[in-house]
């Protein structure tokens, strides 16, 4: 649990560092406008998506722990030579190796946690990694965002860093079992087809509002720097701190808040905390109509309810997909969970661009509108989704319950 808990923290510190200023970088070292940008990102990540099923493929025959490994190696490789880029078709290119190797990532590292876990350690495992995560990216976005003065020599450090801490998590990963997935069952003709997660409408259901809820977590992490810094009255002061309130609140109350959730439905879940991401993203459309100090205080008020609304839907959502897949089949199943984040996560960058260059304030009330969508999505999903049996033991007195703690 240590070593696992320490490779996803310092995966995630670097990729906090780099990804909320991944517009200034690029467009610091490349010059091109930030429209341009998007499309060279959003190009990239639809050249990885077909890739995808094979990665699952993969894990369910050679083990999460090999694939996560190359991965992190290869996404570590491309960030270091951004730095050297010299064309938009060499950003292209390695963007694509970035993406391809962040979607393997985030689908291996849940099947690892879950094959490490154990059934009834599941949840647990998931909402401690989400917990390390989610610590992780708020530590390297607040270092970053206090760091950084938007210079193109101070954005190459804060990529040089990111390079360097996903390369060390790989060496964090290698003490970890193998976590090879169980062979499958015997089945007949039904039974193999409902191991096709597109043919799962169950999982479907889930895949679209998780789709969703990433789509409005990149577009936050990505715009809302650019945002503040030339449209609200503020100061970059405040993305630091407005990314250490989200730190703190999801890497302390990740695994208590996962806990005393367990008894309520997962699908319900996930279409409450879409509810509050309306919160910052209100918050964010209406504050350029105020005074510096009322910004700040909407900002703040606003991005508590949207990490209430992280805790409780990100914990749900991983519940739900790694419940409903079959276990020997769960990479193939998670693979095809981030084809469609690889989708929201193509569409995202161009989208967050062109409503930055053009309209920014309308960016924020297409994200209501996408959240009101997912709660919808989550409220109507079918009921049997839920899983079987909770994921997390109910015991109060369980003795590992101290140490997860």
């Amino acid at each position: 649990m240590r070593w696992f808990g320490a490779a996803c923290f310092v995966n995630a510190v670097g990729t906090g560092a780099y990804y909320p200023f991944a517009l200034l970088f690029f467009q610091a070292r490349l010059g091109f406008s930030l429209s341009r940008i998007g499309a060279g990102l959003t190009i990239a990540a639809l050249i990885a998506l077909p890739a995808l099923p094979l990665v699952g493929r993969l894990i369910d025959r050679f083990g999460p722990k090999w694939v996560l490994l190359a991965a992190a190696l290869m996404r570590a490789a491309a960030f270091g030579l951004y730095l050297f880029a010299g064309d938009f078709w060499e950003f292209v290119a390695l963007s694509v190796v970035v993406a391809l190797s962040l979607r393997t990532e985030q689908t291996a590292s849940p099947v690892l946690a879950s094959a490490l876990a154990g059934e009834r350690q599941q949840g647990r495992w998931l909402a401690l990694s989400r917990s390390m995560f989610n610590a992780g990216f708020g530590c390297g976005a607040m270092l970053a965002g206090l760091a950084a003065s938007g210079r193109a020599a101070d954005l190459a450090v804060v990529g040089a860093a990111n390079a360097v801490c996903i390369a060390l998590a790989t060496v964090l990963y290698l003490p970890l079992a193998g976590g090879r997935s169980m062979s499958a069952p015997a089945r007949d003709d039904r039974g193999a087809l409902a191991e096709k997660p597109w043919r799962h409408g169950r999982f479907r259901a889930v895949v679209a509002a998780g789709a969703g809820l990433w789509m409005i977590a990149v577009a936050v992490e990505s715009a809302m720097p650019v945002y503040v810094m030339r449209r609200l009255d503020t100061g970059p002061w405040v993305i630091g701190v407005l990314f250490a309130m989200n730190t703190a609140l999801l890497a302390l109350c990740q695994v208590p808040v996962a806990h005393r959730l367990e008894r309520h439905r997962p699908r319900a879940l996930v279409a409450v905390g879409a509810v509050l991401h309306i919160g910052l993203l209100g918050a964010l459309g209406i504050a350029g109509g105020f005074g510096p100090g009322t910004q700040v205080g909407l900002l703040l008020f606003g991005m508590a309810l949207y990490t209430l609304g992280e805790l409780i839907s990100s914990q749900s959502l991983l519940v739900l997909l790694t419940s409903i897949a079959p276990e020997h089949r769960r990479g193939s199943f998670l693979a095809f969970n981030q084809m469609f984040v690889g989708l929201a996560n193509a569409v995202t960058p161009l989208m967050v661009t062109l409503f930055l260059d053009h309209s920014a304030t309308g960016l924020w009330w297409v994200l209501v509108a996408c959240a009101v969508a997912v709660t919808l999505i989550g409220r109507r999903s079918p009921k049997t989704a839920e899983p079987s049996r909770p994921a997390v033991p109910r015991s109060r007195h369980d003795p590992k319950e101290r140490t997860t703690r």
